[in-house]
This record gives structure tokens, sequence and C-alpha cells, in this order.
């Protein structure tokens, strides 16, 4: 794929979730223009002194939603997404985080892959590039030729408006992690499954930093060893969501529930034992759990 301008769809309107964005967002949102007729901006309500930003947004012409406080990432996908139906007829709509650079190309890449599902008799519930950042999207097999995926991150999702209108929208109370991961069962409930695209974009999945431990760094090969680290607030989330979504689904997945369980207490463990930020971090797990053990949703207290 190239950064060449190719036409915008009409086909297609996107989406993009901004909170406190720097001006990266600017060039990641001027890519879109370039493949689509329509995008709408939603400020989350990272409040003053990013007005010039979505200014140039408009001005580039983009629709810019301002939402009055922090409503996390379901609520802004989902308010994105009215707006862009109220807009005009797209017949998908395409979801966007804010470091995301979706380059020249991409969304014809995900529609020829619909087009192409339905052409083999299945229709795409979700359609997921393939990689991500260099990374292979989790794979599902292929059906009649077509590849499936699993679990999808919701940026650079494509979405029907089909599926939208037979599922409804993303669970808002979740607030952030797992949001896109709930949707993806959903649609697996409702017999759309997700369709792998021959495309591929650049996104941050997460910080790293310098392992250490008892105080000094861990070193492999001669260079300090990385890991890979969450926002210490979302572990909150992290570990709440994981249990939410679980007691949803653990009767019909019950692996895919213990795997998760699994993969993230393994994730604990690394970066307890060699991140630093250990006490503040597993005091968010605590918490987290606690809650999720309540079935408290929402905007967590402590932000």
């Amino acid at each position: 794929m190239n950064d060449e301008p190719q036409g915008p769809t009409c086909a297609v309107s996107g989406v993009v979730t901004a909170f406190r964005p720097t001006t990266e967002l600017i060039s990641n949102v001027d890519s879109l223009l370039r493949q689509l007729a329509a995008v709408v901006v939603v400020d989350d309500g990272g409040g003053p002194g990013f007005d010039h930003i979505f200014a140039a947004l408009a001005d580039a012409g983009a629709v810019i939603v301002r939402l009055a406080e922090n409503s996390g990432i379901g609520a802004a996908l989902n308010a994105g997404i009215r707006r862009a139906r109220e807009s005009g007829s797209p017949e998908y709509v395409l979801t966007v985080d804010q470091d995301s650079h979706l380059p020249g190309g991409y969304i014809r890449a995900l529609l020829d892959a619909a087009v192409a599902a339905r052409a083999a008799g299945i229709e795409p519930g979700l359609v997921s590039p393939s990689r991500i950042h260099g990374n292979p999207v989790k794979r599902a097999g292929s059906r009649n030729g077509v590849a499936l995926g699993k679990e999808p991150i919701q940026s650079g999702l494509m979405i029907p408006v089909a599926t939208l209108d037979a599922i409804g929208g993303f669970w808002e109370e979740l607030f952030i992690d797992l949001v896109d991961t709930e949707y993806y069962f959903r649609a697996l409930d409702a017999g759309l499954p997700t369709v792998l695209a021959k495309a591929e974009f650049d996104h941050s999945l997460g910080t790293m930093v310098d392992a250490s431990l008892l105080g000094r760094i861990v070193e492999a090969g001669g260079r300090p060893l990385k890991v890979r680290i969450a926002a210490t607030w979302r572990y909150y989330y992290i570990f709440r969501n994981r249990l939410l979504v679980s007691r949803r689904y653990a009767t019909r997945y019950p692996a895919w529930v213990a795997a998760g369980i699994w993969t993230d207490l393994r994730h604990l463990l690394v970066v307890t034992v060699l991140a630093p930020g250990r006490s503040a971090r597993l005091g968010f797990v605590f918490r987290g759990i606690v809650d999720g053990l309540r079935g408290r949703s929402g905007r967590g207290q402590f932000d």
C-alpha cells in the first residue's frame, strides 16, 4: 500500500475517536479524507486546549462532534456512528483510533474483502485487516476460501451498517478495554463472522519500557530487555472488564474465557516482576477485580 489518493468512496463513513490528541491526528485524518467522502471526529471530552486541532480538522472537511465529558471509547464510537448515519447513508462505518494511520488503498482493500466474502456466500459481520503494525491478526480459519479472523481491535475495523442494525452499538458501560472483543462475540453469536482483508496499518500497541529487577536493568543480548506495559490506570479496566465480559460469554466460549484470564495474569506477572510502578499497578488490578466481581461497570471512580 501507499499513500497515493485513489479517490474517496461514499460507501464508507469514517469515525475517529480522540481524547486530548496531538497534531498527529491531523495527518491521520487527512489520509482518511483522501479515501472517504465523510469522516466524523469525536472529541471524547478532552477539555480545553485542543480547539486548534479540531478547528484544523473541520477546515480539512471532517465533521466534529464534541462530547461534554470523557465518556469512554464505546460511547464515543456510538456518538460518531450516529452522526455518520444521520449525515449520510453509508453501507459501512470505519472506526479508527486517533493514533492510527491508514495508508492509501486501505479502505479499498477492506471493501474488496467484503465483496469477495459475499460472492463466496459469507455475510461479513466485521471486516478487519490481516496485519496491524507488522503483527498478524488472530485467525479463525477459513470458509469457502475466505480468511476469517477473531477478536479484531476496533481501530481500522469496518462495520457493515447491516451489522449495526442487527446487533446494535458498542457496550458503553465497559468504558475502555474489551469493547471491541465483546462486539466481536456479539456479532459471532448473530452468525456474522469477521472477514480478514489483505491490508495493514500502523497503530500504537502500548509503551515499551526497560525491564528492571531489584533496581538493576535486565539485559538480553547486551541490550536492555524491553517490556510492554499499559498506562497504570488501564489495569483497572483490563481486569474488571475481563470479568464482566467473561461472565456474559462464559457458557458459550469457555475456552476463550480461560485463555483470556490466563493471558492477563501472565502479563501481570511479567510486569510486576520487571516493570516499574508495581504497587500502583497492583492497586488498580485489585480494584478492578473487586468491581468486576460486583458487576460494576461504567467509568472508574478514580479518574
